[in-house]
């Protein structure tokens, strides 16, 4: 099967067909302190997600994955 690259000359755009993109105004550089939480909500926020984390780290690997890092290190090994 054959494709075509070239465009008919009824389809072929010159460079004033297409917009000119957006200007983004550049970001400041000096936008100020960033705020902070009080250390209380910072230390109640960090306790949790380390609960909600750890109970995930706990949770046996999946047999599948298992047996995909097996594959890949048997093909490592090989080279």
């Amino acid at each position: 099967m054959q494709h075509r690259l070239d465009a008919p000359e009824d389809c072929k755009r010159t460079d004033g067909d297409f917009p000119e993109p957006e200007r983004q105004p550049e970001p400041e550089a000096d936008k100020g302190p960033v705020p902070q939480l009080p250390g209380f909500a910072a230390q109640l926020i960090g306790q949790r997600m380390r609960a909600m984390y750890d109970t995930i780290a706990q949770e046996p690997v999946p047999d599948d994955l298992l047996e995909l890092v097996r594959k890949l290190e048997a093909k490592e090994q090989q080279k």
